[in-house]
């Protein structure tokens, strides 16, 4: 033998190259595509503040605090002359106080101190990747360290969460026992499945890149979800207060994470499924109404 490579030998060779410079190309570009994506949905939304002061009514403030990582919240805060009973407002992912401003005035009304903040990554707060509730569990200690501070003993220390803000107050109340009283509106009850269903519509890629971009998520980010099931922090909740509020018509967080939620949570869930109301839109389909009922709720439930 002469030791030169049969022509169909040099052809297969050619072709194995080809391939697998190929499928190197497809994973290249995969993994790129994956990356961009999980960075732009996990990135900051920080924006400016459009409310003001006097939105939320006479004697409103400044408010900020610290967190144990370093970063700082901003906010308003809306004492009435009393300072008796605080109602913290938690806004969901991609939200600011801004949303939360009108509902927060009414409950100033009603009687209530009001805290209405920017959870970190969001509005006026410092920036920071979105956690989906994990690292913003911190954000909720911070506000409550300033509320004991400031004489504001736990029961007397209520929680209203919008949608990623109540599931992050659920699972943080699954190993805090000083959060005794909460309002959920449109909690997810688990966002692995919630993101099989939800994320190619926030991603507009099919589906099969979902687990690129949960995996460059955790990797590059350290942005994880597996484990983000609020259903299961539910099982801790025990016999504390606890209103859940959601919309049948909800197209983020399907109605049955919320029934889901309920059964878990037990008899200590009151629970309102509001036919025709879509994702947090319970307040503004009857602010009235709303107010009213939540209102009840922390009357019967904080101490003066």
């Amino acid at each position: 033998m002469d030791g030169t490579v049969p022509r169909g030998w040099r052809g297969w060779r050619r072709a194995w190259k080809v391939g697998a410079a190929a499928v190197a190309v497809v994973v290249l570009c995969y993994a790129a595509v994956s990356l961009f994506v999980a960075h732009v949905l996990t990135r900051t939304n920080n924006r400016p503040t459009r409310t003001m002061a006097e939105d939320l009514g006479p004697g409103t403030v400044p408010w900020s605090t610290r967190t144990a990582d370093g970063l700082t919240l901003r906010g308003w805060y809306c004492p009435t002359a009393e300072r008796r009973r605080l109602v913290v407002l938690v806004h969901g992912m991609g939200g600011s106080r801004d949303e939360m401003a009108a509902l927060g005035r009414d409950i100033r009304e009603a009687g209530y101190d009001v805290l209405v903040f920017d959870l970190r990554g969001h509005g006026g707060s410092d920036p920071s990747r979105l956690f989906m509730g994990r690292r913003e569990r911190g954000d909720v200690r911070a506000v409550l360290a300033w509320a004991h501070a400031r004489g504001y003993s736990s029961d007397r220390v209520g929680w209203l969460g919008y949608s990623m803000g109540a599931s992050t107050l659920l699972m943080e109340a699954a190993q805090n026992g000083d959060i005794q009283v909460a309002v959920l509106d449109s909690p997810f009850g688990n966002l692995p499945e919630l993101l099989k269903a939800e994320l190619t519509r926030h991603s507009h890629l099919p589906a099969l890149f979902n687990p690129g971009i949960l995996i460059a998520a955790r990797v590059a980010f350290g942005v994880r979800t597996d484990d983000l099931v609020p259903s299961t922090s539910a099982r801790r909740w025990g016999n504390r207060p606890l209103m859940l509020i959601h919309g049948e018509a909800d197209d983020v967080v399907p109605v049955q994470q919320a029934r889901q939620l309920a059964r878990v949570l037990g008899p200590s869930c009151r629970s309102f499924i509001l036919p025709g109301v879509r994702h947090v839109g319970a307040y503004r389909a009857d602010p009235e109404s709303y107010v009213a009922t939540v209102g009840h709720f922390f009357d019967e439930h904080l101490h003066h």
